[in-house]
This record gives structure tokens, C-alpha cells and sequence, in this order.
């Protein structure tokens, strides 16, 4: 078999150019390679067919060759090829061959790895709790820097969470990794709790979180892992709670007192009506706007007129942020019956002097007044 046979045949795409750079010989790999028929190639030049090439990396290593007589070896992307070719080019007196292989694969594995470590990156250092777990057991693949700090930086990674957080056994977590691992779909909780040795200490913990599982599937379309994220909520929840309980304090409270006590947030929607004002209205509807205080209580000036409801004592509290005091007016209960109150309103404000709340309070005028 001679030379010449061997380079048609060979695995690699030989190609050789003129001084003028225009093809003069195309290999059959170099064919495959280029997707171009020799016929189509030769007496053109390189810069013709492959018009990309120009003002590239590939075109100065080409010149450089060319003009100080040495050999070079270079990477190139043909976006009309849409691959990644390596290429070495060795100069002759009547030209140049370029010996080309298709490294299309190799790149795009690299590339492929760089954006998943690029991903494991922001991952790690989210500002969220995230792990990711493989198999049906869920084993701890990757955690980030703060589920580290929800475990105490314990050292899990290849343990099954079933292992790692033994305490969480009976609680639910486990059952819901295995639902969405069978199932493919994900899962979302709200304000979850968990009790778990925090500190690897053996002291249980006691905290709530917002999760989200997400299933991680094979090139085949299976489920191979689980994407979990934590989001810890246990302050919010504790304040909420304690928040509740204050109200809960304060209702119990303004149910006792004699005086009719009706409490609206900021913009002046009833939140709240004690046992005394119901009694004086005869109703105790909530979620009342000042627009509606009127029409939905009832409400008439002391000489018998509908009261305007820009002018009730609660609405100039809520309005224009005005302090009221011994206002007159009527209510007429549903069952036809007046009576003639008097009554005090103000505006709550909190420590930074914003507008939370406003707060009425009346009696019944006694006979004779």
C-alpha cells in the first residue's frame, strides 16, 4: 500500500493549501469532516469556503505558519459546521497541510463540566439551604454552606438521610423523599416542623421551614436524585405566634370592659368588636370600610339624619388622623330600637410614629340626656 493510499485512508482529515491558500488535496476523512465533496473544495481557498475563519485565532496561527516556516497547533469552532476541530498545520515550499480531527465531543464534555461546576458553585453558596441527594435511598451528594450550618456543620456527605438524621425518623420527611422519588413529581411545604438534633450535640431543635423537593432525572428520563431546598421560617413563625397570642390577650381583655370598644387596622377596616359594642349595635360586622360604617351599623346624628360617613367620629380618626371626644349620635338596631351614645376615637400609632390602628370607644347615654 503506498503513502498516498495510507493518507486517504487515514482517521485523520489531511487537507492541503497552496501558497495562495486554496485547497489542492482533500483526504477522504477530511471530506466527513468538512461535509464537502473534494470536487467542491479544490481550487478554492480556505478563506472562501470557511468565511468565519477570518479575523480568528485560526487565521493568525495560519499566517504565522506560513510566514516563519514553523509548525503550529490550534483549536477552532466552525459555527457552520457547528463543531470544534484541533488542527495542525505544518508549512511546505508550495503551501501547507492541516492535519484536523473532530474534538466536538471533548470540548463540549469540558464545557458541559465547567457550567455544572459553575452551577455547584452558586448552589453552594446560595442563600438558601440546599442538598442534593442520589438513588433511593437519598444519599447526601452535595450539601451547601447553609444546610452546613442547619446540621452543625456535621460532615455528611455519602451517608442516606435516613442515617445522617436519624431523629427526623416519624415526622414525615422521609416518606414525602420517597414519594417524590416514585412519583417524579415535586413537593412544596409551608412553615414544616422539624425537631432534630441541631448542634450534634443531642439536643433536639425545634424550628419550621418552607422545603421544596425537586426530582433530578437521568439522560434516560429516570429519576436518579432530589433536589431539596430549606428555607428556615421559625422566627416569623414565633413572631406570628406571638403576635396572635398578644391579640388574643388584648381581646379578652377589651371583651370585658362595660365601654363598646370597636378596633379597625390602619386603613380602617373593622377588625374587632367587644361583646358591649355588639350589644349597642345589635350587630358585629368585621371587614367594614369606613365608606360602609354608616349603612352597615346603623348610624344617625342626634337629630334623627343619616351621619354622613366622612364625618363619624371613627372615620375622622382613620381619615384625618383626629382625635374625637364626647361625640353624640344614634344607632338603630335591626330590630327598630334606638339609642343615643357618646363616644371618644383616636388613631394608634407605633414606636416609629406610623399609623397602625384606630380605636373607638362608646356608652349609652343615660335617660334623661
Amino acid at each position: 500500500m503506498d503513502l498516498e493510499t495510507v493518507l486517504e485512508y487515514t482517521t485523520d482529515a489531511i487537507t492541503a493549501l497552496d501558497r495562495e491558500w486554496k485547497y489542492t488535496h482533500i483526504n477522504h476523512s477530511a471530506e466527513l469532516l468538512l461535509r464537502r465533496k473534494e470536487a467542491d473544495l479544490l481550487g478554492r481557498s480556505i478563506w472562501e469556503v470557511f468565511p468565519e475563519v477570518v479575523n480568528t485565532t485560526a487565521e493568525a496561527q495560519l499566517r504565522y505558519a506560513s510566514e516563519n516556516g514553523v509548525s503550529v497547533k490550534f483549536e477552532q469552532f466552525l459555527p457552520s459546521l457547528y463543531g470544534w476541530h484541533e488542527v495542525r498545520a505544518v508549512p511546505r515550499e508550495n503551501g501547507m497541510i492541516l492535519f484536523s480531527r473532530d474534538i466536538s465531543d471533548r470540548v463540549r464534555a469540558l464545557r458541559d463540566e465547567a457550567v455544572r461546576a459553575e452551577i455547584r458553585n452558586i448552589l453552594k453558596h446560595a442563600p438558601i439551604a440546599i442538598a442534593i441527594l442520589r438513588g433511593r435511598e437519598h444519599r447526601f451528594e452535595m450539601l451547601n454552606v447553609m444546610f452546613h450550618k442547619l446540621i452543625g456543620r456535621r460532615n455528611v456527605e455519602g451517608l442516606t438521610v435516613r442515617n445522617a438524621l436519624r431523629e427526623l425518623e416519624g415526622q414525615g420527611f422521609f416518606e414525602l423523599l420517597d414519594q417524590v422519588y416514585l412519583s417524579g413529581k415535586p413537593y412544596e411545604g409551608k412553615e414544616m416542623l422539624a425537631r432534630y438534633d441541631r448542634t450534634g450535640t443531642g439536643v433536639m431543635y425545634e424550628g419550621w421551614f418552607n422545603i421544596n423537593y425537586q426530582p433530578l432525572f437521568d439522560t434516560n428520563g429516570q429519576v436518579s436524585g432530589i433536589l431539596s431546598l430549606y428555607v428556615e421560617v421559625t422566627e416569623q413563625v414565633l413572631e406570628r405566634r406571638r403576635i396572635a397570642r398578644i391579640a388574643a390577650e388584648r381581646d379578652a381583655i377589651l371583651q370585658q370592659l362595660l365601654e363598646g370598644v370597636i378596633v379597625t387596622d390602619a386603613k380602617g377596616c373593622i377588625t374587632f368588636v367587644n361583646e358591649a359594642a355588639s350589644q349597642l349595635h345589635g350587630v358585629a360586622t368585621l371587614n367594614v370600610t369606613p365608606e360602609e360604617y354608616t349603612e352597615t351599623y346603623h348610624l344617625y346624628t342626634e337629630d334623627g339624619k343619616l351621619y354622613p360617613f366622612s364625618e363619624l367620629p371613627l372615620s375622622r380618626a382613620v381619615l384625618r388622623d383626629e382625635i374625637v371626644t364626647e361625640a353624640r349620635w344614634r344607632i338603630r338596631r335591626p330590630d327598630g330600637t334606638e339609642v343615643l351614645v357618646v363616644g371618644n376615637a383616636r388613631p394608634i400609632y407605633d414606636e416609629q410614629g406610623i399609623k397602625i390602628a384606630a380605636v373607638l370607644t362608646i356608652r349609652e347615654l343615660e335617660s334623661g340626656y
